[in-house]
């Protein structure tokens, strides 16, 4: 493992699985034919007494906001004042802060997001390259761009993998993945040049890869792939990850319905 997966790694939250402890497993790493594709399915686990965990799997959620919302740097800062002070006045600081960048319209999808973030991470190991939350300027407004921008590094061929987020939850799987796959296509398949539907997503990364790495040997190695000007941009690959949602009929309506293994 070189210095650059090394440091990549450091900026995963790696904590002790406690995702799985709400959601169970059905198939990982299926393959999808004539694609590129694997996907991954899992459901909101059962308690003992039959109930979904879905109030616990959204309190769990809410554990992750400052996680989700607030860049790297902030962070740390927070830890350090702890540490040194004894005192928990910043991280409580963080939780506000991020706790105001959610949206204030009815209608949102940023529960879709935040799940799309902590499966991403807890799942695949990808790390984000970006705070997109703190780039709003109204809770009344929405985040224009992907819902979400990971990535890795590729020791192989000195490359980099950019994965465009996306989440849709909706009734029917049929129509979150139409609307999900018709949302990131452009992300996929425009080619990379300064009009393109990526470049103000790579020109946000740039602008404030500081606070969202936190590590200055990295971030100038990273900006190398988002200059069209270096020839690094050659060896950027421009990838998916999707998050989707949907209704099913036959979770237990009520205690002792049904047990995990039946449902």
């Amino acid at each position: 493992m070189n210095w650059i997966t090394e440091a990549i790694n450091n900026l995963i939250i790696n904590g002790e699985n406690e995702l799985f402890s709400r959601i169970e497993l059905i198939e990982k790493d299926l393959k999808i034919d004539s694609t590129e594709t694997s996907a991954h399915f899992y459901f909101i686990k059962l308690d003992a007494n039959g109930n979904p965990r879905k109030k616990d799997l959204l309190q769990f959620i809410a554990t992750k906001i400052v996680d989700y919302s607030i860049p790297k740097k902030q962070q740390q800062d927070a830890s350090e004042y702890l540490i040194k002070y004894r005192s928990s006045l910043k991280v409580l600081e963080l939780e506000q802060k991020a706790k105001k960048l959610f949206t204030e319209l009815d209608k949102t999808g940023e529960l879709g997001e935040i799940l799309l973030y902590i499966l991403t991470e807890d799942i695949l190991k990808l790390p984000k390259i970006i705070s997109k939350m703190t780039l709003k300027t109204s809770g009344k407004l929405h985040y224009q761009g992907a819902d979400g921008i990971h990535f890795k590094y590729n020791e192989s061929d000195d490359s980099l993998d950019l994965y465009w987020g996306e989440s849709k939850m909706e009734k029917t799987i049929t129509s979150a993945l139409s609307n999900c796959f018709g949302s990131i296509t452009p992300f996929l398949t425009d080619p990379n040049s300064y009009d393109s539907t990526q470049n103000r997503d790579l020109q946000l990364i740039t602008a404030n890869i500081s606070d969202n790495i936190n590590n200055k040997k990295l971030e100038d190695f990273l900006v190398n792939f988002f200059d069209l000007n270096s020839d690094y941009s050659n060896k950027l690959n421009f990838k998916g990850v999707c998050f989707i949602g949907f209704d099913v009929k036959n979770y237990p309506k009520k205690p002792k319905e049904k047990n995990l293994t039946n449902f």
